[in-house]
């Protein structure tokens, strides 16, 4: 194995604050679209041929959210696919419901009124459909989610499952909308209500629909077996976020990964995907490339996700993911072949299996593709606006940069795989 420690640790710290300066990349949005823009740059510089391949998906945007009781405005975030109220926003008494389970429902009467609750910090739940649809089916006319760290945890009212027809079910009878607050704004409500201050004011700005989103793809043609692919992919949109470790992280080492292959040949293509729209979406960005490659497939020989890879606890390779409708197992040869790399570049890496589901990876794994996943666990401020880039550490990058570029390069030249 040819080891190769080249990659440039300021450099892609540098790209990394440059794709945070964008704002929210969420799917469909101006701020995704210049990160599409400025990922195609660098591949197109490093002499890759570039293929963008748009689709449409669901969008959203938050204009504005907030609730106000006793006189005092709150800082929010809606929930993403919450409706929007109104002008005049949707008042009603508080009614407090534990973590939101529906056990927590049992005794309460939530007709009219609007439920307040905490995110459970043993589950660390980051999609919320089940709750706020048990609220709107008891007659409640919004919902107030607290997060247990003092930032606002930015999550989703999809239904957290892996099936792509059932990411997105009614809340019934009717949408009701659904904000964000952080600890310290949930605990102040709490004691309003204990006061008897309990009249409460939501209030939602939202687009929901479709935008365009793209695939940006930059191929690096094969000098001996050309038909042959190893791929590079991770998704550059992010949750309502800066999104600096998610998925800015990933979206650098690509672009420096890029910039590195320009003057090293490869018997076998190499392809850098930049995916969009997987945030909040179920990975929509892979389900597309499968569907318009799908005859193609059998062509990848081996393929690396990278996301959120800057950040967290110690590196971990992926051998899998548990969702609630299924279990993705990914390639074990893979995992190993990366492991081995790392180790002999002096660098440690866990194998490691994801209770939280998986990204892109798992669309990949589900159709047949061989993959991994490279994921930095444990990083707290994912999903907030606190995904910054001062949280970044630029050397973990560079680790990863050098791990995936001599497991990609080795996977490469190898005369068969």
């Amino acid at each position: 194995m040819i080891l190769v420690q080249k990659g440039n640790a300021t450099r892609m710290l540098e790209d990394i604050k440059t794709l945070s300066s964008f704002g929210n990349r969420f799917a469909g949005s101006e701020a995704e679209d210049k990160a599409a823009d400025f990922v195609k740059k660098a591949f197109q510089q490093s002499g890759l041929e570039v293929i963008e391949e748009g689709f449409v998906t669901d969008a959203f945007e938050e204009i504005e959210s907030y609730v106000k009781l006793n006189g005092k405005t709150y800082d929010t975030r809606a929930m993403y696919y919450s409706p929007a109220t109104g002008d005049e926003g949707v008042e009603g008494e508080l009614v407090f419901a534990g973590v939101g389970k529906e056990e927590d429902f049992e005794d309460l009467c939530v007709k009219d009124k609007i439920v307040i609750f905490h995110r459970d910090k043993e589950t660390e739940k980051d999609q919320f459909w089940p709750e706020v649809r048990v609220a709107a089916k008891k007659g409640a006319k919004g919902v107030i989610l607290i997060n247990f760290d003092p930032w606002i945890f930015i999550t989703t009212l999809e239904t957290g499952l892996f099936d792509p027809e059932k990411r997105f079910l009614p809340v019934e009878p009717n949408p009701i909308p659904a904000v964000v607050v952080g600890r310290d704004s949930g605990k102040e409500i709490l004691n309003e209500m204990e006061k008897g201050n309990k009249n409460i004011k939501i209030f939602t700005n939202t687009f929901n629909g479709k935008r365009e989103s793209k695939n940006v793809r930059g191929i690096k043609l094969g000098t001996e077996l050309p038909d042959e692919k190893i791929i590079i992919y991770g998704h550059r949109d992010a949750a309502g976020t800066p999104g600096a470790n998610d998925n800015g992280s990933g979206t650098v080492i690509m672009m420096e990964i890029a910039r590195l292959l320009k003057d090293m040949t490869t018997k076998r293509t190499v392809e850098i995907v930049s995916l969009g729209a997987e945030e909040q979406l179920g990975s929509v960005g892979s389900i597309e490339y499968i569907k318009k490659h799908e005859n193609e497939l059998h062509k990848i020989k081996a393929s690396i996700e990278l996301d959120m890879v800057g950040a967290g606890s110690p590196l971990w390779v992926m051998e899998g993911g548990n969702w609630p409708d299924t279990k993705i197992e990914l390639s074990k040869d893979l995992c190993n072949h990366v492991k081995s790399a790392a180790d002999e570049l002096g660098y440690h890496i866990d194998l490691g299996f994801c209770v939280l589901g998986t990204p892109d990876s798992g669309r990949f794994a589900k159709a047949g593709v061989p993959t991994t996943w490279i994921w930095g666990p444990g990083d707290v401020h994912y999903h907030s606006p606190e995904d910054t880039w001062e949280k970044v550490d630029p050397n973990k990058v560079k680790a990863v940069c050098d791990i995936v570029l001599t497991s990609i390069y080795d996977l490469a030249n190898q005369d068969e795989i």
